[in-house]
């Protein structure tokens, strides 16, 4: 990335689309919610391309890759916004964009970044009605889009490898769990209710991860909190957060 950078000025914006996930996850239709994820996302990329004066959004999507980008999906999340969103890798097949992510020195960033299983939809629709969409964005609370790009971070390109070194958090992984631990399931509500944890001689408690950031303070903080879904990877990537936002009485449970 580098020699990619080295000669410009680049500034690197990061926008918290996480409450946005948590009320998409809570008020939209689960067949909606990736077209109306990536609407919402196009809307937040916008609004900071104003702010900055840019005069374009330029996206990695592949036509038909996953099922928001087939041609009647892509148009309606441009039809959000009236800036200019140029798709460069549109005909590109995955291995070229692979190909091209290793020249450029981007494919250990795309290869570790997580899956995030929560805001997949069980049944995505490939060819989404505007009517529909429209309908299903009238239960989302667009105040809190507004203050998730109000509170983006902005950094210069060339301080990211050392504030991360700066800010480098670990967090323990343990397979079994004390006298003062609790399970801390943070799965969407759907997933649970699907597949309900149950785990004999220790507490379960059901707080989604999109609420974390906002209710892990109102639990019992005496207790050690031991974080769990799936895969292991939402898991680890909240305790994380919450180690860096000063709770020490976290860990990730992988039995």
């Amino acid at each position: 990335m580098e020699p990619l950078g080295s000669s410009h000025r680049v500034r690197f914006v990061a926008i918290n689309f996480e409450p946005v996930v948590g009320e998409i996850l809570e008020k939209v239709d689960d067949g909606q919610m990736g077209v109306v994820l990536k609407r919402m996302m196009v809307r937040a990329a916008s609004k900071v391309a104003e702010r900055y004066g840019v005069q374009a959004l330029v996206t990695g999507e592949a036509l038909g890759q996953v099922s928001s980008q087939t041609l009647t999906n892509l148009r309606l999340i441009d039809n959000v916004s009236d800036t200019l969103i140029l798709r460069p890798l549109i005909s590109h097949d995955k291995e070229h964009i692979i190909d091209l992510a290793r020249e450029i020195g981007t494919e250990d960033f795309a290869r570790t970044m997580p899956e995030y299983c929560g805001v997949i939809s069980k049944s995505p629709t490939v060819k989404a009605v505007k009517a529909k969409i429209e309908a299903e964005e009238e239960h989302f609370d667009f105040s809190i889009l507004d203050k998730v790009v109000e509170e983006a971070s902005n950094i210069d390109i060339r301080e990211i490898a050392q504030q991360t070194e700066e800010t480098v958090v670990e967090v323990e992984t343990v397979t079994g769990f004390g006298a003062n631990d609790a399970i801390l399931d943070i799965r969407s509500i759907d997933e649970q209710e699907d597949k309900p944890l149950k785990v004999e001689g220790v507490e379960v408690v059901s707080l989604p991860f999109y609420k974390l950031s906002t209710k892990f303070g109102d639990l019992d903080q005496s207790k050690t909190w031991l974080l769990w879904c799936e895969r292991g990877v939402m898991s680890r990537l909240q305790a994380l957060y919450l180690r860096e936002q000063g709770f020490n009485n976290v860990k990730v449970y992988r039995p």
